[in-house]
């Protein structure tokens, strides 16, 4: 069955979470609020004459094994605890050493298509080279790693979400952990149930695919999937004698250093971490892309209004709720058809429902009617004729089936399937380019007709019913097809004589469906022998 989601249908799901910033709706209600009200802190109803938010400065997440924080891009980041850490493994140009490096925030995943995507339609990144980049643009593979990127547009997103590229040390320290792992998981071989490699799927992946591979630290993919690019310029013995702490990296060099490994390798000493690679800066590949590291979490304000996470995120109401999602299927069928009566096309469209539960579906067939008796909870049927009728439609739905818990992010109150901003947060004040941060409300929104819409489901889950699951098969079917006719005009009777008034070229009374020539109806009793000029 064909498939139609594009990004059109994405944008305007995501349009949805970027409502301009106001009070916070009332239970039940959907709109967006009017007046100059102002969110507050519980149940209390904010009045136009309440005055400014008074900001709570927080001291952000904690800096501790474990921490998360959902950033503004929709990633998930994690802590990573300042100290030493075992670097290198008897490589000549990564030996085994200690390292120091400082207390940072890094990306728990590759950066996607959807947030790169952001990116671009913000006019600060430039897209992805279209021969490296097979899933860029395509709905259903939004939260796999974006792909076919130089260092330098590597560079430019992670400066647009106002971080950086690691450097080699934190990228090492972050897929190793504090005692050198030989792989993220540990030091046991890599299987395809640890990571992505050639054996396993032999493409990229959903960025949240191998759980069981994450890193000491809970990133995903330091192994597998995709190569990455990080901040060094390579040197093969570049702090390898008297090892200073948070190592930068050479000042210039010609290629940049690239960690990790990825879908196409084949071996299983290819994935040990301490491998080290480089390339041309201005070079891309279809199987290499990046993460970003983020100084402080709190930098930006918070949006002023998100969707609930489902058991999934690290705001999950039931941290062992994961949602199993289940989707319908839906289906149209057409019978072209002739009236041997009246000789008028005409079509029976049927819309079907299949793979149910879930039983919601939506369809149209414009301009036609329907059949009386045809219809059932998992099919219709209509008739169509010649003239002003539209394409035949069907879309079905997704449902969770286990039913987790949703819950909202710190600082958010849930109102129905959304997550209403309650007031407090961080004192940052910046916002994405494309949203406008309100001093009143103290909070982002999107610009009024900048285009820019934004999902904010953390990466690697999907918006379902105001929840973010992380299936990526959480995909409603859809289906659309034009109307088909086929020509339908009286039978010439052989040997006739189109220019002899007594000899006719058609029966002159209607003809039953049920006759064939050179049988007709006879207008009462049934199927007669009609020859050539008698009637």
């Amino acid at each position: 069955m064909k498939r139609f989601i594009n990004l059109a249908s994405l944008t305007a799901v995501f349009a949805l979470i970027l409502l301009a910033c106001g009070a916070p709706a009332q239970p039940g209600a959907s709109g967006q609020p009017e007046g100059d009200q102002v969110p507050v802190t519980g149940d209390a109803t904010p009045t136009a004459e309440a005055g400014p938010l008074q900001t709570v400065d927080l001291a952000g997440p904690p800096m501790e094994l474990g921490s998360k924080y959902v950033y503004v891009d929709g990633t998930v980041l994690i802590a990573v605890p300042g100290g030493p850490f075992i670097m290198g493994q008897n490589f000549p140009d990564n030996p085994q050493r200690e390292i120091v490096v400082s207390d940072f925030w890094i990306y728990s995943t590759e950066v996607t298509n959807q947030q790169y995507a952001l990116c671009v339609q913000t006019g600060e990144c430039s897209p992805p080279d279209p021969k490296n980049s097979p899933t860029y643009g395509d709905y259903h593979f939004i939260n796999f790693p974006v792909t076919g990127v130089t260092h330098t547009q590597a560079v430019e997103y992670c400066t647009f979400v106002k971080g950086r590229l690691p450097s080699e040390a934190e990228w090492e320290k972050t897929a190793r952990g504090p005692e050198g792992n030989i792989f993220p998981w540990g030091d046991n071989s890599p299987a395809c149930v640890l990571l992505n490699s050639v054996a396993c799927r032999n493409r990229t992946s959903f960025i949240n695919q191998y759980q069981d591979g994450q890193s000491y630290y809970e990133a995903w993919d330091m192994a597998g999937n995709v190569r990455e690019w990080v901040a060094d310029w390579y040197s093969p013995l570049y702090n390898v004698e008297n090892p200073v702490a948070d190592p930068l990296g050479p000042e210039l060099g010609e290629k940049r250093s690239v960690r990790g490994s990825s879908y196409k390798d084949k071996t299983a000493n290819q994935s040990i971490l301490a491998q080290r690679l480089s390339l041309d800066p201005e070079a891309n590949q279809e199987d290499l892309g990046f993460r970003c590291i983020v100084e402080d979490p709190t930098q930006f304000a918070p949006w002023c209004e998100t969707l609930a996470y489902a058991g999934t995120g690290p705001y999950g109401a039931e941290a062992n709720c994961t949602p199993e999602v289940k989707c319908n299927s839906v289906s149209i069928t057409q019978s072209p058809l002739c009236n041997r009566q009246t000789y008028t096309p005409y079509t029976i469209v049927s819309v079907n429902l299949g793979d149910t539960p879930p039983d919601a579906w939506t369809y149209d067939v414009p301009g036609c009617s329907a059949i009386p008796g045809e219809q059932t909870a998992v099919k219709d049927k209509f008739t169509c004729l010649p003239g002003d009728v539209g394409p035949a439609s069907a879309q079905g739905s997704c449902v969770d089936t286990v039913s987790c818990a949703s819950a909202c992010p710190p600082h958010y109150n849930k109102v129905g399937d959304s997550c209403i901003w309650d007031g407090s947060g961080t004192s940052g004040t910046e916002c994405l380019p494309g949203a406008t941060y309100d001093p009143l409300t103290q909070c982002c929104s999107a610009s009024p007709g900048s285009g820019v819409n934004f999902g904010l489901c953390p990466a690697g889950t999907f918006p379902l019913d105001g929840a973010c699951v992380p299936n990526p098969n959480a995909i409603v079917d859809s289906v659309v097809q034009a109307v088909n006719f086929i020509g339908c005009s009286p039978p010439e009777i052989p040997g006739d004589d189109p220019g002899d008034d007594d000899t006719p070229n058609s029966c002159p009374v209607p003809v039953d469906p049920g006759c064939s020539y050179p049988f007709g109806w006879d207008g009462q009793c049934g199927c007669v022998c009609i020859k050539p000029g008698f009637c």
